[in-house]
Protein backbone atom coordinates (compact mmCIF):
# COMPACT_ATOMS: atom_id res chain seq x y z
CA UNK A 1 0.00 0.00 0.00
CA UNK A 2 1.28 3.47 -0.65
CA UNK A 3 -0.42 6.93 -0.21
CA UNK A 4 -3.16 5.23 1.00
CA UNK A 5 -4.08 3.33 -2.18
CA UNK A 6 -4.50 -0.65 -2.19
CA UNK A 7 -3.61 -2.83 -4.68
CA UNK A 8 -7.03 -3.63 -5.73
CA UNK A 9 -8.13 0.08 -6.24
CA UNK A 10 -4.63 0.49 -8.28
CA UNK A 11 -5.16 -2.48 -10.21
CA UNK A 12 -9.34 -2.63 -10.95
CA UNK A 13 -9.99 -1.58 -14.17
CA UNK A 14 -11.31 2.28 -14.23
CA UNK A 15 -13.37 4.24 -17.41
CA UNK A 16 -11.75 5.93 -19.96
CA UNK A 17 -14.77 7.52 -21.30
CA UNK A 18 -15.75 11.04 -19.91
CA UNK A 19 -17.22 11.72 -17.16
CA UNK A 20 -20.81 10.44 -17.05
CA UNK A 21 -20.74 8.50 -20.46
CA UNK A 22 -20.17 4.96 -18.94
CA UNK A 23 -23.15 5.50 -16.43
CA UNK A 24 -26.08 6.80 -19.30
CA UNK A 25 -25.12 3.91 -21.75
CA UNK A 26 -25.33 1.56 -18.63
CA UNK A 27 -28.84 2.75 -17.79
CA UNK A 28 -29.91 2.74 -21.62
CA UNK A 29 -28.49 -0.88 -22.07
CA UNK A 30 -30.86 -1.83 -19.27
CA UNK A 31 -33.55 -0.20 -20.26
CA UNK A 32 -33.68 -1.26 -24.33
CA UNK A 33 -31.83 -4.88 -23.46
CA UNK A 34 -33.31 -6.32 -20.66
CA UNK A 35 -33.08 -9.68 -21.48
CA UNK A 36 -29.24 -11.06 -20.63
CA UNK A 37 -27.74 -10.91 -24.25
CA UNK A 38 -24.51 -11.39 -26.37
CA UNK A 39 -22.68 -8.28 -26.54
CA UNK A 40 -19.22 -7.07 -27.77
CA UNK A 41 -17.58 -4.09 -26.13
CA UNK A 42 -15.59 -2.48 -29.14
CA UNK A 43 -12.55 -0.36 -28.07
CA UNK A 44 -12.98 -1.51 -24.52
CA UNK A 45 -10.06 0.11 -22.68
CA UNK A 46 -9.40 -0.91 -19.27
CA UNK A 47 -12.32 -3.55 -19.00
CA UNK A 48 -14.47 -1.07 -16.95
CA UNK A 49 -17.62 -1.37 -19.15
CA UNK A 50 -17.14 -5.01 -19.59
CA UNK A 51 -17.30 -5.73 -16.55
CA UNK A 52 -20.38 -3.73 -15.58
CA UNK A 53 -22.24 -5.42 -18.72
CA UNK A 54 -20.89 -8.78 -17.23
CA UNK A 55 -22.13 -7.86 -13.46
CA UNK A 56 -25.81 -7.89 -15.82
CA UNK A 57 -25.66 -11.20 -16.33
CA UNK A 58 -24.55 -10.55 -20.43
CA UNK A 59 -22.06 -12.85 -22.60
CA UNK A 60 -19.66 -10.18 -23.10
CA UNK A 61 -17.04 -10.00 -25.74
CA UNK A 62 -14.24 -7.51 -24.97
CA UNK A 63 -12.49 -5.93 -28.35
CA UNK A 64 -9.67 -3.59 -28.24
CA UNK A 65 -6.42 -2.54 -30.53
CA UNK A 66 -4.78 -3.12 -27.79
CA UNK A 67 -4.14 -5.19 -24.41
CA UNK A 68 -1.48 -2.59 -22.84
CA UNK A 69 -3.95 -1.09 -20.58
CA UNK A 70 -6.18 -4.00 -19.78
CA UNK A 71 -7.25 -4.43 -16.57
CA UNK A 72 -9.82 -7.20 -16.26
CA UNK A 73 -8.33 -10.86 -16.25
CA UNK A 74 -11.64 -12.43 -15.97
CA UNK A 75 -13.04 -11.44 -19.52
CA UNK A 76 -10.96 -12.34 -22.64
CA UNK A 77 -9.58 -9.48 -24.64
CA UNK A 78 -9.58 -9.88 -28.49
CA UNK A 79 -7.21 -7.19 -30.43
CA UNK A 80 -8.65 -6.02 -33.52
CA UNK A 81 -7.88 -3.17 -35.32
CA UNK A 82 -11.03 -0.87 -35.75
CA UNK A 83 -9.97 0.65 -38.21
CA UNK A 84 -10.07 -2.08 -40.76
CA UNK A 85 -12.75 -5.22 -41.89
CA UNK A 86 -12.87 -6.75 -38.25
CA UNK A 87 -16.05 -8.50 -38.10
CA UNK A 88 -15.36 -11.54 -39.58
CA UNK A 89 -12.02 -11.92 -37.02
CA UNK A 90 -14.96 -11.32 -34.30
CA UNK A 91 -17.53 -13.85 -35.09
CA UNK A 92 -17.89 -17.53 -34.49
CA UNK A 93 -19.98 -19.06 -37.60
CA UNK A 94 -23.03 -16.82 -37.37
CA UNK A 95 -23.29 -16.60 -33.82
CA UNK A 96 -24.08 -13.14 -33.89
CA UNK A 97 -24.19 -10.55 -31.02
CA UNK A 98 -27.98 -8.92 -29.73
CA UNK A 99 -25.93 -5.81 -29.21
CA UNK A 100 -22.47 -3.85 -29.77
CA UNK A 101 -20.90 -1.24 -27.27
CA UNK A 102 -19.09 1.81 -29.34
CA UNK A 103 -18.44 4.68 -26.54
CA UNK A 104 -15.87 6.95 -27.75
CA UNK A 105 -13.89 5.19 -30.29
CA UNK A 106 -15.66 6.47 -33.79
CA UNK A 107 -14.11 9.97 -33.81
CA UNK A 108 -10.48 7.99 -33.66
CA UNK A 109 -11.06 6.13 -37.00
CA UNK A 110 -10.52 7.28 -40.26
CA UNK A 111 -13.19 5.88 -41.88
CA UNK A 112 -16.23 5.46 -39.92
CA UNK A 113 -18.30 4.40 -42.67
CA UNK A 114 -16.47 1.17 -42.83
CA UNK A 115 -16.88 0.79 -38.81
CA UNK A 116 -20.76 1.03 -39.61
CA UNK A 117 -20.67 -1.70 -41.75
CA UNK A 118 -18.59 -3.73 -39.54
CA UNK A 119 -20.68 -3.28 -36.82
CA UNK A 120 -23.52 -4.23 -38.80
CA UNK A 121 -21.97 -7.31 -39.43
CA UNK A 122 -21.63 -8.29 -35.90
CA UNK A 123 -25.08 -7.89 -35.18
CA UNK A 124 -28.71 -9.99 -35.62
CA UNK A 125 -31.64 -8.38 -37.30
CA UNK A 126 -33.07 -6.10 -35.18
CA UNK A 127 -29.77 -5.93 -32.72
CA UNK A 128 -28.52 -2.66 -31.33
CA UNK A 129 -25.65 -0.26 -31.28
CA UNK A 130 -24.85 1.93 -28.68
CA UNK A 131 -22.33 4.62 -29.86
CA UNK A 132 -21.19 7.78 -28.38
CA UNK A 133 -19.02 10.43 -29.85
CA UNK A 134 -18.08 14.47 -29.40
CA UNK A 135 -20.87 16.57 -30.61
CA UNK A 136 -18.89 18.61 -32.39
CA UNK A 137 -22.36 21.12 -33.03
CA UNK A 138 -22.98 21.94 -29.56
CA UNK A 139 -23.22 25.53 -29.45
CA UNK A 140 -20.08 25.36 -27.05
CA UNK A 141 -18.19 24.22 -29.93
CA UNK A 142 -18.81 26.29 -32.37
CA UNK A 143 -17.85 29.03 -30.21
CA UNK A 144 -14.47 27.38 -29.71
CA UNK A 145 -14.81 26.60 -33.37
CA UNK A 146 -15.03 30.43 -33.88
CA UNK A 147 -12.31 32.14 -31.82
CA UNK A 148 -9.94 28.75 -32.50
CA UNK A 149 -10.49 27.48 -35.57
CA UNK A 150 -11.29 24.06 -33.58
CA UNK A 151 -13.73 21.98 -32.76
CA UNK A 152 -14.72 20.67 -29.01
CA UNK A 153 -12.54 17.64 -28.14
CA UNK A 154 -10.48 18.52 -31.10
CA UNK A 155 -7.89 21.09 -29.57
CA UNK A 156 -4.08 20.92 -30.39
CA UNK A 157 -3.31 18.11 -27.98
CA UNK A 158 -6.57 15.95 -28.53
CA UNK A 159 -5.98 15.32 -32.18
CA UNK A 160 -2.37 13.59 -32.01
CA UNK A 161 -2.73 10.18 -32.93
CA UNK A 162 -4.66 7.80 -32.13
CA UNK A 163 -6.75 10.37 -30.37
CA UNK A 164 -9.65 12.30 -32.36
CA UNK A 165 -9.04 12.95 -36.03
CA UNK A 166 -12.54 12.48 -36.84
CA UNK A 167 -15.10 15.01 -36.05
CA UNK A 168 -18.77 13.24 -36.67
CA UNK A 169 -21.40 15.70 -37.48
CA UNK A 170 -25.01 14.68 -37.20
CA UNK A 171 -25.87 14.62 -40.80
CA UNK A 172 -22.30 12.56 -41.23
CA UNK A 173 -23.72 10.07 -38.26
CA UNK A 174 -27.39 10.05 -39.97
CA UNK A 175 -25.80 9.09 -43.33
CA UNK A 176 -23.08 6.49 -42.09
CA UNK A 177 -25.99 4.31 -40.18
CA UNK A 178 -28.44 4.65 -42.91
CA UNK A 179 -25.98 3.57 -45.30
CA UNK A 180 -25.31 0.71 -43.05
CA UNK A 181 -28.81 -0.63 -42.98
CA UNK A 182 -29.97 0.89 -38.98
CA UNK A 183 -32.11 3.14 -38.08
CA UNK A 184 -31.98 5.46 -34.93
CA UNK A 185 -33.92 4.32 -32.10
CA UNK A 186 -32.44 6.70 -29.61
CA UNK A 187 -30.94 9.85 -28.89
CA UNK A 188 -29.72 11.77 -25.91
CA UNK A 189 -26.93 14.00 -24.53
CA UNK A 190 -24.44 14.02 -21.90
CA UNK A 191 -24.43 17.00 -20.53
CA UNK A 192 -20.84 17.89 -19.35
CA UNK A 193 -18.34 16.00 -20.60
CA UNK A 194 -15.26 18.01 -19.19
CA UNK A 195 -15.04 20.22 -15.89
CA UNK A 196 -14.49 24.55 -17.22
CA UNK A 197 -10.84 24.65 -16.22
CA UNK A 198 -10.63 28.38 -17.07
CA UNK A 199 -12.53 31.58 -16.95
CA UNK A 200 -12.45 31.61 -21.07
CA UNK A 201 -14.24 27.87 -20.97
CA UNK A 202 -16.76 29.15 -18.36
CA UNK A 203 -17.57 32.44 -20.60
CA UNK A 204 -17.83 30.07 -23.65
CA UNK A 205 -20.15 27.81 -21.38
CA UNK A 206 -22.69 31.01 -20.13
CA UNK A 207 -22.59 32.45 -23.81
CA UNK A 208 -23.43 29.25 -25.43
CA UNK A 209 -26.38 28.78 -22.92
CA UNK A 210 -27.54 32.15 -24.03
CA UNK A 211 -27.18 31.70 -27.87
CA UNK A 212 -28.94 28.36 -27.70
CA UNK A 213 -32.07 29.01 -28.75
CA UNK A 214 -30.70 31.21 -31.43
CA UNK A 215 -28.61 28.68 -32.94
CA UNK A 216 -30.18 26.82 -36.16
CA UNK A 217 -29.51 23.12 -36.60
CA UNK A 218 -28.21 19.55 -34.71
CA UNK A 219 -27.12 21.18 -30.98
CA UNK A 220 -27.50 19.50 -28.13
CA UNK A 221 -24.92 18.70 -25.09
CA UNK A 222 -21.45 18.07 -25.39
CA UNK A 223 -21.37 14.18 -25.40
CA UNK A 224 -24.09 12.58 -28.25
CA UNK A 225 -25.69 8.96 -27.20
CA UNK A 226 -27.32 7.53 -29.72
CA UNK A 227 -28.87 3.95 -30.28
CA UNK A 228 -29.14 2.66 -33.78
CA UNK A 229 -31.77 -0.74 -34.70
CA UNK A 230 -30.15 -2.86 -37.46
CA UNK A 231 -33.16 -3.40 -39.42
Amino acid sequence: MKNGTNKTEATSPASMASTGTHEIVLELIQKYLPERGRVADLAAGQGAFSVRLKELGHAVTAIDFSDENWKAPEIELQLQNLDSEFAEKILEGDNKFDAVVAIEIIEHLENPFRFARECAKLLKRGGLLFLTTPNVEAVKSRLIFLYTGRLLSFGDYETVRPAHITPIFKWKLDMLLSEADFEIAHEEFNRELYAERNFKMKLTAFIAQILEPFVKGAKGDEGRIIIARLK
